[in-house]
């Protein structure tokens, strides 16, 4: 699902857990939507957030939009900060959709992680997973996950970059900006395959010393071999 900004509204449902960001995430890809013109709706489910709880969101946009949410079978792409909860939530995706998957393993409400491998009925080849926890740690920016796996997600959407852009300057705090914009352009560049792979354009121009060392850390983490993958 490669062209998504038509006139069909395009449906992406975000997951995870409370902490994770999943929220905010959503809001700036509303924002983004919005800076492009299209209509936008947009809900969430907080539920048990404060405790490590289920946290969802789902935003829609398109040229013509009346109802804020879509149910079983009918999300175009579903992104998730965590595999249980992607898991959990795969029967909201078309079967035609696609699901970007950070490959962690940590199941909601437990106070010590989940088993560090998929479960054994996972084997859903609309599944695409990625680092996005590894490659967060290793630029020593654990806290901008969700800005990593935004980015990954918006290689496959068609909003185009100055609308992102634009988003992450309105939505984040100046204290937060820097970091989390360069995370999210670490997003865009791992899910691009190297041969094809750009720089990293308006996302990084005016990156100071801490976006550059982020950028460091992740350059052999990302240009060896392809993050996201259908393997569990």
């Amino acid at each position: 699902m490669e062209d998504t900004a038509t006139k069909l509204p395009v449906t992406a449902l975000i997951v995870g857990m409370g902490g994770q960001g999943v929220v905010l995430a959503g809001d700036t890809l509303a924002e983004a939507a919005m800076l492009s013109g299209l209509n936008v709706k947009k809900s969430e489910i907080h539920g048990l957030s404060r405790r490590f709880g289920s946290v969802s969101c789902q935003v829609r946009f398109g040229e013509e939009l009346y109802s804020p949410l879509r149910g079983h079978g009918a999300v175009n792409v579903l992104l998730a900060m965590e595999g249980y909860e992607g898991i959990k939530h795969l029967p909201f995706l078309h079967s035609d959709g696609i699901a970007l998957f950070n490959r962690l393993w940590s199941k909601p409400g437990a106070l010590t992680p989940a088993e560090v491998t998929a479960p054994a009925a996972v084997r859903d080849q609309r599944i695409g997973w990625t680092e996005g926890t590894v490659l967060t740690h290793q630029a020593e920016c654990p806290r901008s996950l969700n800005f990593f796996m935004l980015g990954v997600l918006s290689t496959r959407l068609t909003i185009d970059a100055g609308a992102w852009h634009e988003a992450l300057e309105n939505i984040l705090s100046a204290a937060s900006r820097e970091v989390n914009t360069e995370m999210f352009a670490a997003g865009r560049r791992s899910a691009m395959p190297i041969h094809v792979r750009t720089p990293a354009g308006p996302f990084s121009t005016r990156a100071p010393n801490r976006a550059s060392h982020i950028r460091f850390r992740l350059e052999e983490s990302t240009s060896e071999s392809a993050p996201i993958t259908n393997e569990v």
